[in-house]
């Protein structure tokens, strides 16, 4: 059953929470040391933004932040994306749903830091929801400094998995909840500003018109399609977008490129292209 309307806005309405949070600098990498006051190598920075991770068997882990397989320095995306930028991972507790991460203070203060630390360029990747939860924060916080975000299999429109009330602790249900569809289609979002560049890594299995988690039409919405937003389709699985060299090769060249808004008719190729349509 769907949280009832009530439910959602309650959720989504609530004002901005303490949660665990934490930043870390992986590139340079500074071992056991929390990114205070991180040095700044470099004129671009990239922050990593996870999506959901699932603790079924160990839920007090769904309350503190942990640093995800390609947030590591050793990943191959880290030490791809390392050659143009200093890089980041932010890590969160997933006990609430993903708009009040993308409102936290934890988030807002991880940015600031990277932003006091002198940057010109800052880059919010996101995988999952993670690039759900970096596209509201761009849009909330135009002042905060990010010049581009980029979504790599996120569910802007949500995922309908989310509705199975299945596998997950109870603790993560805010979280888990907030990426349905119907919860989804209750937030409304700001108008993509015209300078935030902005781009959608679009995931697909072969056969079906999905990344086996992700519809297409949710990694590249409606919205997303009329402001313009660039998409990039990478043959690859959901579990596997930040990790497959593919998805690495396409993701580091979208970090350090000039993105620029597609015309109606460019739109309309990649829709062909995607959707059939």
């Amino acid at each position: 059953m769907t949280p009832s309307l009530p439910f959602v806005v309650a959720v989504f309405a609530a004002p901005a929470v303490e949660l665990p949070t934490e930043l870390w600098q992986v590139a340079p990498e500074r071992r056991g040391v929390n990114a205070v006051n991180p040095p700044r190598s470099k004129d671009r920075a990239v922050l990593l933004i996870p999506g959901l991770k699932i603790h079924p068997f160990r839920p007090v882990y769904a309350t503190r932040p942990e640093i995800r397989e390609h947030q590591q320095a050793s990943s191959e995306l880290v030490r791809t994306l390392a050659k143009d930028s200093d890089v980041f991972a932010f890590g969160y507790a997933q006990n609430v749903s993903l708009d009040a991460v993308a409102r936290s203070p934890g988030l807002r203060a991880a940015v600031a830091q990277i932003k006091n630390a002198g940057y010109q360029e800052i880059v919010l990747i996101g995988h999952s929801a993670g690039g759900v939860v970096a596209r509201i924060f761009a849009e909330s916080h135009p002042e905060a400094g990010v010049t581009k975000v980029i979504a790599v299999a996120s569910p802007h429109a949500g995922s309908e998995v989310a509705n199975l009330k299945l596998g997950y602790p109870r603790v993560q249900a805010p979280f888990v909840e907030s990426l349905a569809p119907e919860a989804r289609a209750q937030v409304p979002l700001s108008k993509l500003d015209d300078k935030l560049q902005i781009a959608c890594v679009v995931c697909k299995v072969k056969r079906i018109e999905a990344d086996g988690l992700v519809k297409l039409a949710s990694q590249w919405p409606e919205d997303c399609r009329r402001a313009g937003v660039p998409a990039v389709l990478v043959q690859t699985d959901h579990w596997h977008a930040m990790l497959a060299p593919g998805s690495v090769k396409v993701i580091s060249e979208l970090a350090k490129q000039k993105l620029t808004r597609w015309s109606p008719e460019e739109v309309e190729k990649a829709q062909k292209v995607l959707f059939g349509e």
